[in-house]
C-alpha cells in the first residue's frame, strides 16, 4: 500500500525540507519503506542522500511539473514524502492532486499564515476538481520548546477559530535538525559529543511523526 504525503506552503523558509527529512527518518527507523521526492530547486534531500546515513531512505530528484505525476505513480508502495518548492505552481497543484495527505508547515508569523491560507484554498480547488476530500494538517515550525511567544499564541488562536486542523505537536527550533543536513546523516547517527540536544530532537521528531500518522 502506498501513502503520498505532500509537504507544502507557498512561502519559502517554513522548514518544509526539515520536516520532510525528520518524518522520513522516524518512519525508516521504524522499519517503514520510505521514498522522498525532492521537488525543491535547491535539492536539499538529494544532497543529504550523498551522505553516509545507514537509514534506508530512497530519494528521487529531477522532478518537474511534467513528470511529477508519473514519478509518484511509479512508486508502488510505502510512504512517499514530496518536498515541494516554496511557491505556488503547477507542480505543486499536481502533487497535491496525487496526495493522501498534505502537511502545511507554518512559522509563527502573519506572512506564513497568510501563505498557508493560500495553500488551503489551493487544496480546496483541487478537491472540487477531483470530487474527493484531500486531508491536510497544519504544523507550527521553528518554535521555542520552552517558551510560547505572544504572537505564536495569537496565531494558534486564529487558526483554531477558523477550525483548521492544527497539530498539537510542533517542530521546534533545534540545532540537531540543522546538523542532519550539514553532516548528512540521520538524527539517530549524529555525534552527541558535537551536537547539543540530540535526544530531545529525536523525541520531538518522533512525537510529530507519530501524531501525523496516528501511531
Amino acid at each position: 500500500m502506498k501513502q503520498v504525503i505532500v509537504i507544502a506552503n507557498r512561502k519559502g523558509g517554513t522548514s518544509k525540507s526539515t520536516l520532510t527529512q525528520v518524518m522520513a527518518q522516524v518512519l525508516a527507523k521504524g522499519g517503514k519503506e520510505v521514498t522522498i521526492i525532492d521537488a525543491d530547486p535547491n535539492k536539499p534531500q538529494v544532497r543529504w542522500k550523498k551522505g553516509t546515513s545507514d537509514l534506508d531512505i530512497k530519494v528521487v530528484g529531477d522532478v518537474d511539473e511534467d513528470n511529477i505525476v508519473s514519478t509518484i505513480n511509479g512508486i508502488k508502495s510505502g510512504y512517499v514524502l514530496v518536498d515541494l518548492e516554496g511557491v505556488g505552481s503547477l507542480l505543486t497543484s499536481r502533487a497535491i492532486m496525487k496526495s493522501n495527505l498534505v502537511i502545511i508547515p507554518v512559522q509563527a508569523s502573519a506572512l506564513d499564515t497568510t501563505e498557508a491560507g493560500k495553500t488551503v484554498r489551493l487544496i480546496q480547488k483541487e478537491e472540487e476538481i477531483l470530487e474527493r476530500a484531500i486531508p491536510y494538517k497544519i504544523i507550527l515550525t521553528r518554535t521555542n520548546p520552552a517558551i510560547r511567544s505572544k504572537i505564536e499564541k495569537k496565531i494558534l488562536d486564529d487558526l483554531n477559530e477558523l477550525n483548521l486542523p492544527v497539530l498539537k505537536n510542533q517542530l521546534n527550533e533545534r540545532s540537531a535538525f540543522k546538523s542532519i543536513f550539514v553532516d548528512r546523516v540521520s538524527l539517530y547517527e549524529l555525534d552527541r559529543t558535537k551536537v547539543n540536544g540530540v535526544e530531545k530532537a529525536i523525541q520531538n521528531a518522533e512525537n510529530v511523526t507519530n501524531e501525523i500518522f496516528g501511531e
